[in-house]
This record gives structure tokens, C-alpha cells and sequence, in this order.
């Protein structure tokens, strides 16, 4: 029953009452003046006795489309008027019934990295006279979204190799080729004269020859052009076998982490999408020895006085940088600009 239908029985009432003076007319007014009170508290009763909750991917990789679940369960769901659910402002696409509840379903894209909300979703109804409005917020929750690699691997070691200022690669045996491999790396001689594919098997001449440091950045597009970077120049690494020590800082301190298997990297890259901040190289443990390559947002990063890393900064306005702008990045990754 609706609110206008509810005004006119209580309307009705009231002219009964005053033209009949009947007592039962009296009584049918006085119980409709009095109803709103008890299905107020009847509401707010009902609305504690819900339960949202919502679910959604560990992980995804930016520019997939997400699938979020949102589920409200409760003795009373289907007493309540005009039930509905919101979704950062924004309508369910589709929704089911369910033995638990009422499940909705909403759809979101991936456009940036990092740390991605839910969103923030409200329930709401009404009382079955439509006289009173409620609403329930549901706590939001966080996934991560992976960057995108950018380019090849073969412009992205050039770059590092310009930093390095040594191609000095030892090489021995041969391993069975895995997908990720490098394809330069495929080792000839031993393939011809075996069925399977294999690859050189290399290590720099010192082990985790170049660091990786980079800042999460609050402003998504610079932090999807720090994270494609990142995680390209990773990948790249790790294709030619190369070992290499990735750092960033969390709000308890300085990560530094050793890197020798994709299954290391993604793990490490987890880490920091998860509780990565600002200025990595602030305090850092590093060998001033080893060349650093910082991937940043930040025209001018506090760095520690010992290290001189090699900046490549998302921010185009960086005088200081080797790289500035996305533009240049992804330039010398290879990818497009």
C-alpha cells in the first residue's frame, strides 16, 4: 500500500467521522493516525536484523570488466517495501533470488591500478505504507588491479642495459624453453639436436646486477604509467634470466625484496599495489654500487645522499629525469606512445 493510498483512507476517516460522528469511524481515524509510529521503530527493527554483504575478484588486470556480488539476507527481506541497491550512485544490472537473500549483481571496469574499492553500497526501503524511507551502507572493501606490460622486452633491456653500462652476461647449459622465455635466448645448437625447445641459460656475471624502485602514486594516471613500467621492466628482466632486487616503501618502512622467478615478481608486485606509498628511496638499505632504476610520479623525489638512481618519471614536468612524461616511457619500452 502506497503513501497516497494511505492519506486517502485516513481522509476518508476523518470526513466519516465528522459527518456520521460514528464511533467505529472514530476508531478506523484513530488507528490511521497512530500507524506511521509503530512502523517507524517496525523499520528500524527490520533494518538490524539485515545483513549485507559483497564479493568480488582477489585480483584483476586493468582494463577487465569486474563482477561485483552484493547479497542482503534477513527473516523480514520480504516484508519491506521498494526494496533497492546502490552501488557507488549507481543502479544493479540484473538480480536473482536466492535461499539466502536477494543477490545483486553489478559490473565495473578495471581502468586504473592499485588499490581498487568495491564501492560503496546502499540498501534501501520502505515501510509497506511507502511513509518512511531507510537505508543501510555496507562497508566497502578493496581488490587489486594489476598494470598492463607495455611494449617488448627487447627495447625495455636496452633501456636497463644503458644503465648497467655493461652487457657482460654469462651464459652456461641450457634449460627446456617456458612460456615468458626470451625467444633470443633459445639455444640452437642443443634444440637441433633435441625434440623439445630449450633456452641459454644465463645469470648476470653478479647476481641482481640493477634494482627496481618505485613510488605508489596517489593520481591514477600516473600511477598506471609507474605500474605498467614497473611491471614491463620486471617482466623483461626475468625473461633473460636476469636476477634483480625490487624496492619500495610502505608506511612501516623500506621494502627491499630479491627477485629471481616470475612467481617472486608477482608476489612482490602484490605487496606493493597493496601497501605501497611514496618516496622509496627516502631511506633505503641499497649498494650505491648497483645501478637503480625509480619509476616515479614525483619531478623531485627525496632520494638518500648515497644513491644516484637513474629517475624515470611519470610526470612530464621533470627537468632531473633520464625519462619524463609517459610518452618517453613508454617509448623506451617499446609500446606505443
Amino acid at each position: 500500500m502506497g503513501r497516497l493510498y494511505y492519506i486517502f483512507i485516513l481522509a476518508l476517516a476523518l470526513l466519516l467521522m465528522i459527518i456520521y460522528d460514528q464511533y467505529d469511524a472514530f476508531l478506523l481515524a484513530l488507528v490511521l493516525i497512530l500507524t506511521p509510529l509503530p512502523l517507524y521503530f517496525w523499520g528500524r527493527w527490520a533494518g538490524k536484523h539485515l545483513s549485507l554483504s559483497a564479493a568480488g575478484p582477489s585480483h584483476a588486470s586493468r582494463g577487465d570488466t569486474v563482477e561485483i556480488t552484493v547479497t542482503v539476507a534477513g527473516s523480514f527481506l520480504s516484508f519491506l517495501g521498494s526494496p533497492d541497491l546502490l552501488l557507488d550512485g549507481k543502479a544493479y544490472e540484473s538480480y536473482e533470488e536466492t535461499k539466502e537473500g536477494i543477490r545483486f549483481y553489478f559490473t565495473k571496469d578495471a581502468v586504473h591500478c592499485g588499490r581498487e574499492a568495491l564501492g560503496k553500497a546502499v540498501f534501501s526501503w520502505t515501510d509497506p505504507f511507502g511513509l518512511f524511507h531507510f537505508h543501510q551502507v555496507l562497508p566497502t572493501s578493496s581488490y587489486l588491479v594489476y598494470p598492463r606490460a607495455v611494449g617488448n622486452y627487447h627495447a625495455a633491456l636496452a633501456s636497463l642495459r644503458r644503465l648497467t653500462g655493461s652487457d657482460e652476461v654469462e651464459y652456461f647449459g641450457a634449460t627446456p624453453y617456458k612460456p615468458g622465455d626470451n625467444p633470443h635466448l633459445i639455444n640452437w645448437k642443443i634444440t637441433a639436436r633435441k625434440e623439445d625447445v630449450y633456452v641459454r641459460d644465463s645469470y648476470p656475471a653478479d647476481s641482481e646486477k640493477i634494482v627496481l624502485a618505485a613510488d605508489y602514486e596517489k593520481e591514477p594516471a600516473l600511477r598506471d604509467t609507474v605500474g605498467d613500467a614497473l611491471y614491463s621492466l620486471g617482466l623483461a628482466l626475468l625473461s633473460a634470466r636476469i636476477p634483480f632486487r625490487f624496492a619500495f616503501a610502505t608506511a612501516k618502512g623500506p621494502m627491499t625484496q630479491a627477485i629471481h622467478s616470475r612467481e617472486e615478481w608477482m608476489d612482490s608486485l602484490s605487496g606493493f599495489l597493496r601497501a605501497g606509498t611514496g618516496d622509496a628511496l627516502r631511506e633505503s638499505t641499497l649498494s650505491p654500487y648497483i645501478p637503480i632504476c625509480y619509476i616515479t610520479g614525483n619531478p623531485n623525489p627525496p632520494i638518500s645522499p648515497i644513491l644516484h638512481p637513474a629517475i624515470w618519471c611519470a610526470s612530464s614536468d621533470a627537468p632531473h629525469a633520464a625519462l619524463a612524461g609517459r610518452d618517453a616511457i613508454y617509448e623506451a619500452l617499446g609500446g606505443k606512445k
